[in-house]
């Protein structure tokens, strides 16, 4: 179903803008930042597993949804008694408590954003703490698509964002061009991608926009550790 493509995707993204972070932490903390990136890397790994809890919760919640309105549909035989079951299964599904916490995909979400922030075995907060903290770091939502900043072949921060057009994925021109040059039937890497066709060349435009932003919040991160240190003499 698409919106649990979407919703995986966005577990997804998570998972992968956390080593994004964490090879910015790397790269800052040799400026002597005193540990401010460090801190706003933990900080960032508790917001995921924040978001994590709602995205899992709308989906149990969305496939719960369906199977009673397909329940209700399939034993109804009139619109009218159609209309009067389902108000009472959708509000029933809409009632019920679901613990996101004690779920596998949860836990293995867990795991996963902790590796990819280099936390291995630490301790996540059961419940996130709200810490403010900008995200346009971690990611980019245009409308209601989310991407990374981080190439799905390379795993290093996109320099040369070119965007496929058939799915709209973002790749680094430098790991996409010399791959699909050397092989034939490569297709999208980005875990979940409906996309099918095998990329083309006339697939990839360079997206400026993109790459304007992946620079400001580079340049960003970098400002904010340089102000630091400032204030701190």
């Amino acid at each position: 179903m698409e919106f649990n493509y979407l919703a995986d995707s966005a577990l997804s993204t998570l998972v992968e803008n956390k080593k994004f972070f964490k090879e910015m932490s790397d790269f800052v903390s040799d400026f002597s930042d005193g540990g401010k990136i460090k801190k706003l890397l933990e900080q960032s790994v508790e917001q995921s597993v924040e978001h994590a809890v709602n995205v899992i919760h709308m989906k149990i919640k969305h496939q719960s949804l369906n199977k009673a309105m397909n329940q209700v549909k399939n034993s109804s035989a009139t619109i009218e008694e159609f209309e009067e079951v389902w108000k009472e299964r959708s509000k029933a599904v809409e009632q019920k408590r679901i613990n996101v916490k004690n779920l596998d995909e949860f836990k293995n979400f867990v795991k996963a954003v902790e590796s990819a922030a280099g936390q291995a075995g630490a301790e996540v907060n059961d419940q996130a703490n709200g810490t403010a903290y900008d995200e346009d770091l971690i990611m980019e939502d245009s409308g209601s698509e989310v991407f990374s900043f981080y190439d799905p072949w390379s795993k290093a921060l996109i320099k040369n964002p070119m965007r496929n057009k058939m799915c709209g994925h973002i790749y680094d021109r430098d790991s996409v061009m010399p791959i699909i040059m050397d092989r034939i039937g490569i297709r999208c890497p980005v875990l979940g991608c409906a996309n099918l066709c095998y990329i083309q060349p006339d697939h990839l435009v360079q997206d400026a926009n993109v790459q304007q932003k992946i620079q400001q919040s580079m340049s960003n991160a970098i400002v904010d550790v340089t102000a630091s240190e400032e204030d701190e003499e």
